[in-house]
């Protein structure tokens, strides 16, 4: 399984086009850029955005994870990310991404978002893919079918 072992923000960008309207509310959006791989070091680029509704604004971060998986794997990873058309990758690696990218981006964001009024983007939970929620009386954590 892959770990991360660093990773960091290396661009910021937000603007507020709508100065005296009220945040309605916001959408957020999360996607790879690039996957690079060199042995057991996988190197990822990912972009986080939030889009203020009604055109208030908009927030965008771009940072790097690295992150160690073997090799074989890494290169597997790759290949199915670059081939494929919805540049998809394995469910685990995504949910690692994805949770590891709204901790570090909901974190710095406060320091981008709150001097322009903008709200803070709070993620509650931690996504999990395939789990649905259970039914009445229903063992909690049930794999989707």
């Amino acid at each position: 399984m892959a770990v991360i072992t660093s990773g960091r923000i290396v661009a910021a960008e937000v603007k507020r086009d709508k100065l005296n309207e009220q945040v309605q509310g916001v959408t957020a959006h999360f996607h790879i850029d690039d996957i690079d791989v060199n042995k057991d070091e996988m190197t990822v680029q990912y972009t986080f955005s939030l889009d203020y509704h009604e055109q208030v604004g908009r927030l965008k971060l771009t940072g790097i994870f690295t992150l160690r998986e073997d090799a074989k794997k890494a290169k597997e990873v790759q290949k199915e990310w670059r081939e494929s058309k919805k540049q998809k990758l394995p469910e685990d690696f995504s949910m690692l991404l994805l949770n590891a990218a709204n901790s570090v981006c909901a974190a710095n964001s406060i320091f981008f978002s709150v001097p322009l009024g903008l709200n803070v983007p709070v993620m509650l939970g931690i996504p999990n893919f395939g789990v649905k929620p259970p039914a009445a009386g229903a063992p909690k954590g049930e794999r989707a079918a």
